[in-house]
Order: C-alpha cells, then sequence, then structure tokens
C-alpha cells in the first residue's frame, strides 16, 4: 500500500493486514499489558489470554479463501469465540462477534461500516457481562465506539481510526478514577490497554507504514523487541501539596504530552503522578514547581520487560518439565479420562479443570468423568471445553472450572453446545470438591448445579503463593517474592515464609470451623504441612485435620475450611 494514501474503503487483503497487524501489536505489548494485573500472583494474565484468543481468531483468518469483509468478520469472530481464554478473552470474542455482525452482506467496508462494527462491538460485549463494571475493557470500547459515532463525516479510514485510538486513550487513563483498585496499584486497566493495543496495531495494518504479513505475527520474541516500547520509562512520585491551589486536571493536561498510561489522583494534600514518558527528568521538575516530593521511583521499563520475559520463559520450561513426570491416564494432551465412571452407566456427565496429580486422582475419586489439563496461569480455550463436551458420553453434563478466570469460557462453550450443560461456578479446588460430595446424578440437572453451588458457600478456601511483581493490593506493599496467603480472592496477609503467612490468615479468618483440608502442591512437603495442621489444632482440639497431596504447581499450600 502506498503510504500517504488517502484509504476510503477496506477491501479482504487490506483487512487481512489490520489482523496482523493488530496481532504482531499484540505479540510486542503482551508483556507490559499482563504487567498491568492488579493481583501479583501467577493467573491466566490479561495480555496472554488475549493474545492467545486473537492468535485462534487471525488463524481462523487464514483458512479462509475468501476475500469478502463479511467471510473474513465472520471467519475472525468464530476464530475467537473458539480459542477464548480467561474472561478477556471472553470479552474480546464478544468485541468481535459484534464486529462481524456490523458487516453482514459486505463486501467491503467503508466509513460508515467501521463505525457501525464499532459500535456492535461495544454492544454486543455489554450484553455478554452479567454484571458489567466501569473502568475496564468494555468502558474503554464504548467511549471508542461513541467517537466513532461522532465522525461520520471522517475524510477517510485513517484519520476516523486515529481519532477513535485518541479517544481509547484518554477512556483508558480515566480507568484509574473508575476503578478503585486500579488507582491503588497505579496502573491502567489491563483490557482496556489490549484494546486499544488492537485498534493501534489495525492502523498500522491499513496504513502500511510498518511492513505487516502474517510471517512477522509468528517470530519468536526477543530481548531486543523491548527497544521498540514507545515510551521507555515509568516514572512516579507523590507531591506534597497542603496549603496549596492545585487542579488536579490541569495538571494532567500539562504533562499528557509527555507520555501515555497517565494517572494523577489524589487530594488537598497529596497528589500522585504516574506515566509512562521518555523525560522523566521533564516530568519531575514540572512536579517540583507544583509542591515538594517523595517516593520518587522511575524504573526503566525495557529492562523489566525482558526481565519479565525471561521469568515467563523459564516458568513455561518448569511448567513443562513437571508435567513430564505425570502418568495419569492421558487422553490427550488436554483431556484426561477417569476409567472408573466409563464404566457407570450414570445420566450425568462431570468436567473439571485443574491442576496436579494428587488434585486429579480425588477430583476422579469423588465422580469426575473427564479432567482439562489447566488452571491458573494455564486457562483452557472454549475449543478445550467444546472437545471435553464432545469427548463425554452424556447429553447432560456439569462443569466445574474451578478458577474465576475460567468460568467464563466455560460458560460460552455450554451455550454453543448442543447438550444440555450446567456450569458450576466454582473458583477454587476446594469448592469443587465439596460440591462432588452432594452430587446426585438422580435429580434433573438444575437441581444438581443449585445444590453444588448451595454447597460451595460453606467453605473457605486459603491459597499460599508468591508474589511475582512489586503491587499494591488491598493495603499491603507487596514486593515480588513476597509470599502471599488468599482467603477467598482477597489477600489477607503477606510475609517471609509461608508458615508465617499461614499463621497470619488463621487468626483472621478463623471461626470455629471443624474440618479442614490441607492440600500441598510443588515446593512443599508433608513434613511442612503438619506444622500447618498443628497450628489449626492449636486453635480447636476437635477440629478434623486432613493432609494429602495436591501437586498442584504455582501454589504451595491450598486449604479448605469448613
Amino acid at each position: 500500500m502506498v503510504q500517504n494514501e488517502e484509504i476510503k474503503v477496506i477491501d479482504g487483503d487490506t483487512f487481512r493486514k489490520m489482523c496482523y497487524g493488530a496481532l504482531n501489536k499484540l505479540k510486542d505489548q503482551q508483556s507490559y499489558i499482563d504487567s498491568l494485573n492488579v493481583f501479583p500472583v501467577p493467573d491466566g494474565d490479561t495480555g496472554t489470554n488475549m493474545l492467545l484468543t486473537f492468535q485462534e481468531a487471525v488463524e481462523n483468518i487464514d483458512q479462509s479463501n475468501s476475500n469478502r469483509i463479511d467471510n473474513l468478520t465472520k471467519a475472525l469472530s468464530k476464530g475467537a469465540l473458539m480459542g477464548a481464554r480467561g474472561n478477556s478473552g471472553v470479552i474480546l470474542s464478544q468485541l468481535l462477534r459484534g464486529f462481524s455482525e456490523a458487516n453482514k452482506y459486505n463486501k467491503t467496508m467503508e466509513n460508515a461500516d467501521l463505525i457501525k462494527s464499532l459500535s456492535e462491538a461495544s454492544r454486543i460485549a455489554y450484553q455478554g457481562v452479567l454484571r458489567p463494571v466501569e473502568g475496564t475493557i468494555l468502558t474503554v470500547a464504548r467511549k471508542a465506539a461513541r467517537r466513532a459515532e461522532k465522525l461520520k463525516n471522517a475524510e477517510n479510514i485513517e484519520e476516523l481510526l486515529k481519532k477513535v485510538i485518541k479517544t481509547a486513550h484518554k477512556a483508558l487513563n480515566k480507568t484509574p478514577d473508575q476503578l478503585p483498585e486500579l488507582k491503588e496499584a497505579g496502573v491502567v486497566d489491563a483490557g482496556g490497554q489490549g484494546y486499544l493495543t488492537i485498534l493501534e496495531g489495525m492502523l498500522a495494518g491499513l496504513t502500511g507504514k510498518e511492513e505487516i504479513t502474517k510471517e512477522t505475527t509468528v517470530k519468536k520474541e526477543t530481548k531486543e523487541e523491548v527497544e521498540d516500547l514507545k515510551y521507555g520509562y515509568c516514572t512516579q512520585t507523590l507531591i506534597n501539596v497542603a496549603d496549596k491551589d492545585v487542579n488536579i486536571d490541569e495538571i494532567k493536561n500539562d504533562i499528557e504530552q509527555f507520555g501515555d498510561s497517565l494517572m494523577v489522583v489524589g487530594d488537598e494534600e497529596i497528589i500522585k503522578i504516574h506515566i509512562h514518558t521518555n523525560h522523566p527528568g521533564i516530568i519531575l521538575e514540572y512536579a517540583l514547581k507544583t509542591g515538594s516530593l517523595r517516593d520518587i521511583n522511575i524504573d526503566n521499563m525495557k529492562l523489566q520487560n525482558a526481565d519479565m520475559r525471561e521469568k515467563s520463559e523459564m516458568r513455561q520450561k518448569e511448567e513443562y518439565e513437571k508435567l513430564k513426570d505425570e502418568k495419569i491416564e492421558d487422553f490427550d494432551d488436554k483431556l484426561i479420562k477417569n476409567p472408573k465412571t466409563e464404566k457407570l452407566n450414570r445420566e450425568t456427565g462431570i468436567i473439571a479443570v485443574a491442576k496436579g496429580k494428587g488434585i486429579k486422582n480425588i477430583l476422579m475419586e469423588l465422580g469426575v468423568d473427564l479432567i482439562i489439563d489447566g488452571g491458573q496461569s494455564m486457562n483452557p480455550s472454549t475449543n478445550d471445553f467444546v472437545d471435553a463436551i464432545n469427548e463425554i458420553k452424556q447429553d447432560k453434563i456439569i462443569i466445574l472450572p474451578n478458577n474465576k478466570n475460567i468460568i467464563s469460557a466455560a460458560q460460552q462453550a455450554s451455550s454453543i453446545s448442543d447438550k444440555n450443560i450446567k456450569v458450576v461456578t466454582t473458583k477454587a479446588i476446594p469448592e469443587a470438591i465439596a460440591a462432588l460430595l452432594v452430587f446426585n446424578d438422580n435429580d434433573e440437572l438444575s437441581k444438581i448445579k443449585t445444590a453444588m453451588e448451595e454447597e460451595t458457600t460453606s467453605v473457605k478456601t486459603i491459597e499460599i503463593t508468591y508474589a511475582v511483581k512489586d503491587s499494591n493490593v488491598n493495603g499491603f506493599e507487596i514486593k515480588e517474592e513476597d509470599v502471599i496467603g488468599i482467603v477467598d480472592g482477597t489477600i489477607k496477609a503477606v510475609g517471609d515464609t509461608e508458615l508465617e503467612v499461614v499463621n497470619d490468615v488463621i487468626n483472621e479468618v478463623w471461626d470455629d470451623e471443624d474440618l479442614i483440608t490441607i492440600y500441598y502442591g510443588d515446593g512443599a512437603d508433608e513434613k511442612e504441612a503438619s506444622k500447618i495442621k498443628k497450628t489449626f489444632q492449636e486453635k480447636s482440639s476437635n477440629a478434623e485435620i486432613e493432609i494429602y497431596e495436591g501437586g498442584q504447581p504455582l501454589y504451595p499450600y491450598i486449604i479448605s475450611m469448613e
């Protein structure tokens, strides 16, 4: 494509380049988007899940021989639907479904079609979320769509996209003002950043200012690639402005030209500035004119990203080595069949997601028919659930996701299957175990789901893990490699040792429970677990306490309290 050419129509070849551009941009920004996740735990991070989802979408386009926009957007939507991973991936798949719905019967795409596409993307994504929250990807997509609707007279598509991206950027920078947890952590919304990245990549593919082809999207990331970051320094400082008349909006307007991911928050005494910039000195000089400074922090993001990628690669290698040692009867790389339940003539099949040999064996002993290998940091896709559903012989199926970031993909798979499926919204393994104990195959499926979900409310889940980055969450100032104690998804304690954190958590949440189950994972052993058992015995001499080898990665201890 010739540069400076006025682009008024998007044909099939151009749309493909736009999709490659978005995928390439997501690959470049994957680590950065992951780093925006508020929770500092090993997780199915937003950048990774959005990248894998969009990658499936683009691969589906590659299989299409059509050059029509309606066929290509439909292929993009179908690929994202089946490849969706995590909550962010499912929302992205809904955005792309809206994009496809807007382009039915379109051979090409013009300004009006693109405007309609962005509007439909936002509308359908909002519809797909039960309780939409502002300050997320949904907000960024809605603000971008509203801006597009006011640009009906834009001269060309490039101008339209540039103005939409500018608005999306502003909406993203306001997300910390809409979600307290983002403001506390000093970050913008990760999903919103991912959506902005896709729009920016599409613009790059549209204009041809980068040579973007299918091949460039599959290159291996290297340390040198982080040099492509637009802004290299994460700059933060607190400004003491007591007794001064300072306007936060004026500060934002004055310094937004020097970078992105800008956040300016505070009150009449203290203001916090956070910005990604190439000129940290200018930011600090400006801040000095506003008040006295403290807690100045300047991080070289290029070095941070390189280090983060190295650590990510190491974790993946370690995970692979652990997987090689598991000898449970593998159906294939992802699905593990239970040979015992195959012989039963049950009306209802059960699918669960799990990691760790011991955990998997416990679930199968309790009647799970098929296990999808995955969980924290390894979120199964919609297609993984579809494969599992098709493999189950029964037409009535219960699914136990066992992770809050996996529930949406399970629900999406159930919605496109012809079988009768109910997703029991388990967020942790102890909830799944409690639910399985009240499973009654003779009940109607809806009654089974209700009974199982009611039983999960009687369980408290304690998870012990290690922080993968510095963060401020729930009033805790967390440093990388700190031990974290999480209770039902909320951080309750931070410390130096696992036993110290367990003790702090128990003191925080103990409520005379009478059944305690300790599952120890990789990096822990029964001897150490026995010390935790002793701590519980000191709380109650009547409590029944059991210890099992779970073998779960990333979490040395998972503890169930009932």
